[in-house]
């Protein structure tokens, strides 16, 4: 099915203690994986108010694109089919991702790449399909179009590509999914050996989690599945229904 189960685990003290690092890695990975691309979204709002326009129907959509927070929201501004449409399509793609949709979300991803012209813009949906593609369990292809994204932005630690610590989780997740869980680990370690103060090392922390992660991975289940699991094995058994009064 498209759509999949998202876990939002609150009492991580009922998850068994060998997959706690899975459900922390959900918790890092779910909604906040695509965090960069909303508020990259957020700028290039900013400066399509900025820079105006005489239509009133174009100055609505962006003011609606910049409150929008959900798949509703971001599907009324591409409906609306102005210049704010491409960007909103490109938030509608995360927001059915983080809602678990992540055959929708690839759909809109793809469109997105198909009508942003900015090639900064575009890089946000490029690295959103490693994700979407991920989820669908496609593992193949997201790794081979995260090998294609890494040679692209380039290795130069002292200047990353601003999506390369979020594309390099997602290669270490892709790996360890494969059954290569060493080389998951060592695909990390650009964050994990970051030096102080340089633009990767405000990554290290997320990358550990994900090394405790890739140790606790136990296939042949996606990460997805495997925290959905979690949180359905966390959840307390529902209260029997009280016996009538006599």
């Amino acid at each position: 099915m498209a759509k999949k189960e998202i876990p939002t685990l609150k009492d991580v003290a009922r998850v068994p203690e060998e997959l706690q690092p899975v459900v922390a890695w959900w918790q890092d990975h779910g909604p906040r994986t695509l965090a960069w691309a909303v508020a990259a979204l957020a700028v290039c709002v900013g400066l399509y108010v900025w820079h105006g326009t005489d239509q009133a129907q174009d100055a609505a959509a962006a003011v609606a694109l910049a409150q929008a927070s959900d798949v509703e929201g971001f599907e009324g501004v591409v409906a609306m089919g102005t210049e704010a449409a491409p960007l909103a399509r490109l938030a509608l793609a995360n927001a059915l991702y983080t809602a678990g949709d992540a055959e929708g979300a690839l759909a809109a991803y793809d469109a997105s790449l198909a009508e942003l012209d900015d090639p900064a813009v575009r890089d946000i949906a490029a690295v959103g399909r490693v994700c979407a593609l991920e989820a669908l369990g496609r593992l193949d292809e997201a790794l081979a179009e995260a090998g294609a994204l890494e040679a692209a932005f380039g290795a130069d630690p002292a200047r990353p590509h601003y999506l390369t610590p979020a594309l390099t989780l997602a290669k270490a997740r892709l790996l360890c999914q494969k059954g290569d869980k060493a080389a998951g680990k060592a695909a990390l370690a650009p964050l994990l050996d970051a030096p102080e103060g340089s633009p990767l090392a405000a990554y290290k922390a997320q990358a550990e989690r994900t090394v405790k992660m890739i140790d606790a991975y136990a296939g042949p289940k996606s990460l997805f599945d495997q925290a959905a699991a979690a949180e359905a094995e966390a959840k307390p058994a529902p209260e029997a229904p009280a016996a009538p009064a006599k």
